[in-house]
Protein backbone atom coordinates (compact mmCIF):
# COMPACT_ATOMS: atom_id res chain seq x y z
CA UNK A 1 0.00 0.00 0.00
CA UNK A 2 1.52 3.22 -1.08
CA UNK A 3 1.77 6.08 1.62
CA UNK A 4 -0.94 8.37 1.24
CA UNK A 5 0.13 12.07 1.74
CA UNK A 6 -2.26 13.94 3.14
CA UNK A 7 -2.96 17.48 3.31
CA UNK A 8 -1.28 18.71 0.82
CA UNK A 9 -2.61 22.60 1.28
CA UNK A 10 -0.67 22.06 4.85
CA UNK A 11 3.23 20.74 3.24
CA UNK A 12 2.56 23.51 0.77
CA UNK A 13 2.19 26.09 3.18
CA UNK A 14 4.80 24.79 5.86
CA UNK A 15 7.13 25.10 2.76
CA UNK A 16 6.59 28.56 1.90
CA UNK A 17 7.05 29.40 5.87
CA UNK A 18 10.53 27.72 5.42
CA UNK A 19 10.97 29.98 2.35
CA UNK A 20 10.02 32.95 4.09
CA UNK A 21 12.12 32.24 6.93
CA UNK A 22 15.19 31.20 5.15
CA UNK A 23 14.80 34.24 2.74
CA UNK A 24 14.53 36.42 5.86
CA UNK A 25 17.85 35.24 6.67
CA UNK A 26 19.12 36.71 3.87
CA UNK A 27 17.33 39.70 3.83
CA UNK A 28 19.10 40.18 7.34
CA UNK A 29 22.48 39.21 6.37
CA UNK A 30 22.62 41.67 3.62
CA UNK A 31 20.95 44.48 5.13
CA UNK A 32 23.77 43.83 8.16
CA UNK A 33 26.38 44.30 5.77
CA UNK A 34 24.89 47.32 4.36
CA UNK A 35 25.00 49.32 7.67
CA UNK A 36 27.98 47.84 8.82
CA UNK A 37 29.45 49.48 5.39
CA UNK A 38 27.46 52.41 5.67
CA UNK A 39 26.56 52.41 1.73
CA UNK A 40 23.25 51.20 -0.60
CA UNK A 41 23.14 50.72 -3.97
CA UNK A 42 20.47 53.86 -3.97
CA UNK A 43 21.32 57.17 -3.83
CA UNK A 44 18.03 58.39 -2.03
CA UNK A 45 18.07 55.71 0.43
CA UNK A 46 21.50 57.00 1.70
CA UNK A 47 20.76 60.29 1.83
CA UNK A 48 17.06 59.60 3.85
CA UNK A 49 19.34 57.24 6.32
CA UNK A 50 21.65 60.49 6.56
CA UNK A 51 18.80 62.43 8.08
CA UNK A 52 17.77 60.23 10.24
CA UNK A 53 20.26 58.14 12.38
CA UNK A 54 19.67 60.54 14.88
CA UNK A 55 23.78 59.76 16.00
CA UNK A 56 23.23 55.88 16.31
CA UNK A 57 26.18 53.63 16.05
CA UNK A 58 26.42 51.45 13.23
CA UNK A 59 27.34 48.65 15.20
CA UNK A 60 23.86 49.28 17.81
CA UNK A 61 21.66 49.14 14.56
CA UNK A 62 23.58 46.03 12.93
CA UNK A 63 22.62 44.27 16.17
CA UNK A 64 19.42 45.18 16.57
CA UNK A 65 18.92 44.25 12.67
CA UNK A 66 20.43 40.61 13.41
CA UNK A 67 17.89 40.65 17.16
CA UNK A 68 14.95 41.20 14.67
CA UNK A 69 15.48 39.08 11.89
CA UNK A 70 16.68 36.32 13.96
CA UNK A 71 13.69 36.43 15.87
CA UNK A 72 11.63 36.46 12.47
CA UNK A 73 13.53 33.65 11.36
CA UNK A 74 12.92 31.55 14.22
CA UNK A 75 9.03 32.09 14.34
CA UNK A 76 8.58 31.23 10.60
CA UNK A 77 10.34 28.56 10.64
CA UNK A 78 8.54 28.05 14.25
CA UNK A 79 5.31 27.76 12.53
CA UNK A 80 6.36 25.59 9.30
CA UNK A 81 7.83 22.72 12.09
CA UNK A 82 4.25 23.28 14.18
CA UNK A 83 2.15 22.32 11.30
CA UNK A 84 4.44 19.26 10.64
CA UNK A 85 3.92 18.46 14.05
CA UNK A 86 0.28 18.55 13.70
CA UNK A 87 0.72 16.40 10.31
CA UNK A 88 2.40 13.99 12.48
CA UNK A 89 -0.03 13.83 15.15
CA UNK A 90 -2.86 13.08 12.94
CA UNK A 91 -0.63 10.32 10.77
CA UNK A 92 0.05 8.75 14.33
CA UNK A 93 -3.49 9.04 15.64
CA UNK A 94 -5.31 7.63 12.74
CA UNK A 95 -2.57 4.60 13.14
CA UNK A 96 -3.90 3.89 16.39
Amino acid sequence: MAHEKRFPALHVISFLFKLMAWLVALADIISIVFILIGKTPFEFINQAAAKYTLGVSPILLAVSAFVLGAFYFLILYALSEGILVMIAIEENTRKT
